[in-house]
């Protein structure tokens, strides 16, 4: 079996790389990782974990990338888990779905099973049909690096602190994420 922690890792690091060809070319090094596939709705977390992709650049190849960059490699990785859906004995499809991850900076996108009834969010979503605006997203955030620390920086005092802590509840509530989704079906 393999270390599924071992694959996220790799796929979570930041690439070191000076320009966007080696960075496109350094996640391609990693389409051809076997998919995770079951027709269970019981091991979500399982499908969750091996399937999930990360990715996350720094300012310097952000401003070299546009948003087709980001789809082709996309397709690559579609194309890639639909040849091995195809090739399973298994009788399902897959929902791909990708949205952008704005507090940690991250573009993110996984597979599960057709035979879930939603798609494992804790919070509302908005649908989208275009995958470019979840990209484009991504590559206009100012968080590619991280959050400044001056950011999260505070001269409240104790009585606003409880206040904006009631307030923010509320905002976790209300949290919208925008999500693109996609059905990849088994030929048959």
């Amino acid at each position: 079996m393999r270390s599924l922690v071992r694959k996220l890792n790799r796929r979570q690091q930041k690439t070191v790389t000076a320009n966007k060809k080696d960075f496109f070319n350094d996640l391609l090094n990693q389409i051809s990782e076997s998919l995770y596939l079951t027709d269970k709705t019981d091991g979500i977390n399982e499908e969750i974990n091996s399937n999930n992709w990360i990715l996350s650049a720094p300012k310097e190849i952000i401003s070299q990338s546009t948003t087709i960059d980001f789809l082709e490699f996309i397709l690559k990785v579609k194309d890639n888990y639909k040849n091995q859906l195809n090739k399973s004995t298994l009788d399902i499809d897959l929902l791909f779905y990708m949205w952008f991850d704005e507090m940690a900076g991250q573009l993110r996108f996984n597979l599960i099973n057709s035979n879930h009834d939603k798609l494992p969010f804790g919070c509302k979503i908005n649908h989208t049909d275009r995958p470019e605006e979840i990209i484009d997203e991504y590559l206009k955030s100012n968080y590619h690096d991280g959050i400044p620390w001056n950011e999260f920086e505070s001269d409240e005092t104790p009585e606003q602190i409880m206040e904006s802590d009631s307030e923010e509840v509320e905002l976790v509530d209300n949290f919208v994420l925008t999500v693109y989704q996609e059905k990849i079906i088994k030929q048959k």
